[in-house]
């Protein structure tokens, strides 16, 4: 009996010295740090940060004062010297916002937003030499917050980012649960077993009836609370309405479209019991939030009921959503896009839209689907192979391409308005469809998985090109009201 104690003993510390070891090994052998180690040395990088943020802020300055001589003198290397300093100020804020391994500086933390605004101002000051003495004020205060060190921004880099907080070691927890080598070396095996054996698609995935594959941020999407209240501090909703007065402030319309996920419009895959429950209210969270939307005055498109209706016209291999993939098909791209088109044509701005003549000829692409690849099961799900329509610009034939110059409308959205138009087969996406429909040129700004807040902080941060826009289309995943990625923050265009 003690040494069947003994042995089972033996057995557990070896499992669990195991993964620590196998990292260890992984570590020397390849030259890279020891992971477990990061948390010593967080300890001291706020120390190293304060000396970093000193020499970086003393550059900025003096490569304004030098890019405010050369302005002075007309200098021909002035544009090659501004986007030196738009380098420099680059690497400060990325200083700024590495404030450890794990939990980066927001980038509306007022530190980076300084930061920012010097950088606008820059931007402008090659074309409006008037604004030197904005820009020099800029770069000294930067100087000045910096020109010393700071053990008061290094408690509360601590405090709030670091070691002290619940945020930074749960961040610390997950990574060396996700990236030890120990566990990416056997989790594939293990997948492997777990489908074959069990048919369990992993934590990312869910398996439906059919041999359709969810995502599983979709599903939960459906089956949980709101996430927001009256009084959260990340409401999708307040964030549209503050959106919408943004763009208002320069003559600029909104028109909001929330995509459906996959388990919204074909619910009955995860669930036969579930089919009658589609369009009620109480059923889906996405429903509910655009006809608040719709009832507080905000433009949109409810593509809830002209998904649904079409779905009625699916045929075997030929649905609106691709079958191991979140998105949809080039059938239900094509579908949204004249839902969309639909609605802009009953707005004043279609009066105002250029013309360039579009058409379309029919191609195909290969996809694999990208809840199989997260669950790494692309080999037990064959590729899919879609027909959709490329769109060409008749006169010449080049592929519709963003144009931010003729364009009066501006598209901004997240991987589904990315698929099929700056990936396979290109120039087939919806935005694509919705221009050809429009017989109008579109600009678009797309950030994958990030339209609740990363791709408004790109157009601010490139607010010039709302220049002559009467129009912003805002396109999101329903998920996105529960699982944006940086929540749902207002963003300042100006």
């Amino acid at each position: 009996m003690k040494r069947l104690t003994v042995l089972f003993t033996a057995i557990f510390f070896v499992m669990l010295l195991l993964p620590v070891s196998w990292e260890l090994a992984h570590s020397v052998r390849n030259g890279e740090s020891f992971a477990p180690l990061d948390i010593f040395r967080d300890i001291k990088t706020p120390f190293v940060r304060e000396s970093v943020l000193m020499r970086e802020a003393d550059s900025l300055y003096a490569g304004s004062e030098q890019v405010i001589a050369l302005a002075k003198r007309g200098d021909s290397i002035l544009a090659e010297k501004v986007l030196e300093l738009d380098a420099v100020a680059g690497n400060l804020k990325r200083s700024l916002m590495e404030v450890n391994a794990y939990t980066p500086l927001d980038s509306t933390d007022s530190a980076v937003v300084s930061v920012s605004e010097f950088q606008k101002v820059l931007a402008a000051f090659e074309s409006e030499p008037a604004l030197a003495d904005s820009l020099l004020r800029h770069s000294s205060l930067i100087r000045e917050t910096y020109a010393a060190f700071s053990i008061e921004r290094v408690a509360k880099v601590w405090w709030h980012h670091g070691i002290l907080s619940g945020k930074y070691l749960r961040a610390y927890e997950g990574r060396l649960e996700k990236e030890n080598s120990f566990v990416k070396k056997t989790r594939p095996v293990y997948q492997t077993f777990a489908w074959k054996v069990l048919k369990d698609p992993g934590e990312k995935a869910v398996r439906a009836d059919s041999n359709f594959l969810f995502y599983r941020q979709d599903v939960d999407f459906l089956v949980k609370p709101a996430p927001w209240t009256v009084d959260s501090l990340d409401n999708p909703i307040d964030a549209v309405l503050d959106f919408k007065t943004e763009l208002e402030k320069r003559g600029v319309d909104l028109l909001v479209v929330v995509v459906p996920g996959k388990p919204s419009i074909y619910p009955e895959f995860l669930n036969p019991v579930m089919y009658g429950l589609f369009g009620r209210k109480d059923f889906s969270l996405g429903l509910r939030f655009v006809d608040t939307l719709q009832t507080l005055g905000v433009n949109t498109v409810n593509l809830y009921p002209v998904l649904q209706n079409a779905k009625m016209n699916d045929r075997t291999g030929d649905l609106l959503y691709l079958n191991t993939d979140t998105h949809w098909t080039p059938r239900g791209a094509r579908i949204a896009a004249t839902a969309i088109a639909n609605q802009v044509k009953k707005m004043k701005v279609s009066m105002e839209l250029p013309k360039l003549i579009l058409t379309d000829s029919v191609v195909t692409a290969v996809r694999t689907g990208d809840v199989a690849t997260m669950a790494n099961l692309e080999y037990a799900f064959p590729d899919q192979t879609v027909e959709a329509h490329q769109v060409k610009i008749a006169e010449t034939g080049a592929l519709l391409r963003s144009d931010f110059r003729k364009s009066k409308i501006l598209i901004l959205g997240d991987s589904y308005s990315r698929i099929y138009e700056t990936d396979s087969p290109m120039s087939a996406g919806w935005i694509s469809q919705f221009a050809e429909e429009m017989q109008t040129p579109v600009a678009s700004i797309v950030s994958d998985g990030g339209s609740s807040t990363l791709v408004r902080e790109k157009l601010a941060r490139r607010s010039g090109v709302l220049k002559n826009k009467k129009l912003v289309i805002w396109e999101f995943v329903e998920r996105d009201l529960r699982f944006g990625a940086e929540g749902w923050k207002k963003v300042r265009l100006d």
